[in-house]
């Protein structure tokens, strides 16, 4: 039950500070299972609803946002939000072909794995520029000290899904990326 409440409230989260599609929201929804209570569904999404309005609200006090504020974050949140998936679809994408090839060890292709290292920090460039821009309309509503707290709220809630993606893989019996089971790698 307990994580189930943390899946429930790092997925309402990110509703609220990168609001998902309805089609992601469905998937989410039927991937997730549903309340073994028996409260069903209807309860996980009343859930849903109250876990989003208390974020919105304590964003809205840690940043000091009117309402007006809040929406146009929503707004900005709503026009990366497509951009921002994109990129993590490619990027996964190439990273596992990238694994691929690696993983053929002496008929790997040396060229394709060029090709796709290269690709690697061409994301990061592009993820850069995403945050920029991001950052430039953010700019029209907000001071760089509301910027800089939203960015750290961002950047609390990636960890805590890292987190919890690693629980649930070592949960299935999987290492962690970049690492052995039962050791962490090292600090970056």
């Amino acid at each position: 039950m307990k994580t189930t409440l943390l899946r429930l409230g790092l997925l309402s989260a990110l509703l609220v500070v990168s609001p998902l599609s309805a089609s992601d929201a469905q998937r989410a929804r039927q991937g997730g299972g549903g309340d073994r209570q028996g409260g069903g569904r209807g309860n996980r999404e009343q859930l849903e609803a109250q876990f989003r309005s208390r974020l919105a609200k304590l964003l809205q006090t840690q940043l000091g946002l009117t309402d007006e504020g809040m929406r146009q974050l929503s707004e900005v949140n709503q026009r990366f939000d497509l951009q921002r998936r994109n990129l993590n679809r490619r990027e996964m994408m190439a990273r596992r072909e990238l694994r691929d090839e690696v993983l053929k060890q002496d008929s790997a292709d040396n060229a394709k794995v060029e090709r796709l290292m290269a690709e690697q920090f061409k994301f990061e460039r592009e993820r850069i520029d995403l945050t920029e821009a991001e950052q430039r309309d953010l700019a029209k509503f907000l001071t760089p000290v509301q910027r800089a707290r939203y960015l750290g709220v961002q950047e609390q809630m990636r960890r805590q899904m890292d987190q919890m993606r690693a629980r649930g893989r070592e949960g299935l019996g999987e290492p962690p990326p970049g690492g052995v089971r039962g050791r962490r790698p090292p600090p970056a």
